[in-house]
């Protein structure tokens, strides 16, 4: 049983439905339309106008992925000298604590390799070259040091499945890699190699690569990425993507192939949750474990109310979804719980059609309610940050300002990750507006430093003015799923 303090948070709800709801002297703050003109956001076909001003808590999760796939971020080239690394780290470190982060997302196992001394798996070719060669030293354990040094959280992010990202052949990859050493537990499409997620011992393998490093790091958490089964596409769930598939199905499953593949991709979810938890009971440790999926779980089209595996989305049933198309039940993690806090990817701005970020964060929001699960929005930035980008909305500075405001109108959502972190500095070679976005984030919105969130629950929000140029206007909205504020503090027993 926890105790949680609960303020919920302000929002732009109409002063009919505000006074309905709480019999105080509360009153309705100002609103302003996005970008600075009189446009509204549209969410599930409303109008709704964003605060003027942006509120953060005093307790927020504030992570930027640090992507290592193909030496995106860090290191910035293969086989770099210990110093050379190290220099990098602290400056990207620096950065991050410039702007106020708390947390870092580190990519640990780009592909069945690491970035940590391991039993299990090989070396990482992103960092001496070749795959299985050792640096000589051991970057994790150092950067998870450093990283506390600051005062910031290090979660080590995994790929789970996957062991290539190109055309390597399996005999191209490390003698020691556990997918060289059992190519039956392989899938081969798409040109690509994939760990087959319907093996009990792929399933084994995954759980003992994450349990290596909770046992033998002090990572913060564990944090998985949207790479579940290939996406699908146009293709039948109910064809096979292998031969090798086609004959694990004939050994382990039955009835519908789409459900057998969740239930594969359920069952790692579950046993790493509850190994996670039983080292943590042991060892009085509190490693958490979180998943950043795509951000579509479903379509409400596919998945009506009243649908046993949950309702979806109000977005076009012509869009990918995990749950049709990776074969990835997010929702159900949620409320089952096996998971600690989830950060779906919602890199689209309020004006795609295919998926509206106002339509997607709503339905999150509303899928943790009544959970312990924390949500964390992934937010594009790389998109932002793209100075060859033609979408209009990525080249506004406020895009993802808007997006914030707009998250802040949830006591659901409990803070943001952005992706990656060369979108997140100021630099001639992103985008003007990435720039000014920066600008006014450090400024107006992340303006002091804040901390994770110590224990689940919601904590006091504190309102920040957001720049001058904005042009309040008052607008009534009548969202039935927004909660108004409350001035005292609730003491709720979960």
């Amino acid at each position: 049983m926890k105790s949680i303090i609960k303020i919920a948070t302000v929002t732009t709800i109409s002063l009919s439905m505000l006074l309905s709801v709480v019999s105080i002297n509360a009153q309705p703050i100002k609103t302003t339309a996005k970008y600075s003109t009189q446009q509204t956001v549209n969410l599930n076909g409303k109008k709704v106008n964003l605060p003027s001003v942006f509120k953060h808590r005093q307790e927020q999760f504030r992570g930027v992925w640090i992507s290592t796939v193909f030496n995106l971020d860090l290191p910035s080239k293969k086989n770099m000298t210990q110093a050379e690394y190290k220099a990098d780290y602290i400056k990207m470190l620096d950065n991050l604590e410039n702007l106020n982060m708390n947390a870092v997302i580190f990519q640990v196992r780009p592909k069945a390799d690491a970035f940590y001394k391991s039993d299990i798996n090989p070396w990482s070719e992103y960092l001496t070259g070749t795959q299985g060669k050792s640096p000589s030293w051991d970057p994790m354990e150092w950067m998870i040091s450093e990283t506390h040094k600051r005062g910031m959280e290090f979660h080590a992010w995994f790929n789970p499945y996957r062991v290539t990202t190109g055309n390597e052949s399996i005999d191209s990859l490390a003698s020691n890699n556990w997918a060289r050493k059992n190519p039956n537990m392989v899938m081969d499409y798409g040109n690509k190699l994939y760990l087959n997620p319907g093996e009990p011992a792929v399933i084994k393998h995954i759980t003992d690569t994450v349990m290596e490093v909770v046992e033998r790091y002090d990572v913060d958490a564990i944090h998985f990425d949207d790479y579940f089964y290939p996406s699908k596409g146009g293709a039948s769930a109910e064809s096979f993507y292998t031969e090798g598939e086609k004959s694990t199905f004939s050994k382990y499953g039955k009835g519908s192939v789409a459900n057998w593949r969740r239930e594969n991709v359920n069952t790692l979810i579950k046993d790493i949750n509850s190994s996670i938890d039983k080292y943590n009971n042991i060892n009085k440790k509190d490693v958490q474990f979180g998943i950043s999926p795509f951000g579509i779980w479903g379509h409400i089209k596919n998945h009506p109310a009243g649908s046993i595996e949950g309702k979806g989305s109000n977005t076009p049933s012509s869009s990918t979804a995990s749950y049709d198309n990776q074969f990835a039940d997010t929702r159900k993690w949620v409320k089952q719980g096996w998971i600690d806090y989830i950060s779906p990817q919602i890199y689209w701005s309020f004006d795609t059609a295919a998926a509206p970020y106002g339509n997607i964060a709503d339905w999150w929001a509303e899928t943790v309610k009544g959970t312990d699960v924390d949500l964390y929005i992934g937010h594009g930035s790389y998109k932002k940050a793209d100075i060859n980008g033609t979408d209009k909305n990525w080249k506004n500075s406020d895009e993802i300002l808007n997006q914030l405001k707009f998250n802040s109108l949830y006591e659901e959502i409990d803070g943001s990750i952005f992706f990656r972190y060369k979108s997140m500095l100021q630099s001639s070679s992103n985008a003007p507006a990435n720039n000014e976005f920066l600008t006014k984030l450090k400024s107006d919105y992340f303006n002091e430093k804040v901390k994770t969130k110590g224990q689940k629950g919601h904590v006091p929000t504190i309102e920040v003015p957001v720049a001058p140029d904005m042009t309040d206007k008052d607008q009534d909205t009548s969202i039935n799923h927004l909660k108004p504020i409350l001035v005292k503090p609730v003491t709720i027993k979960k």
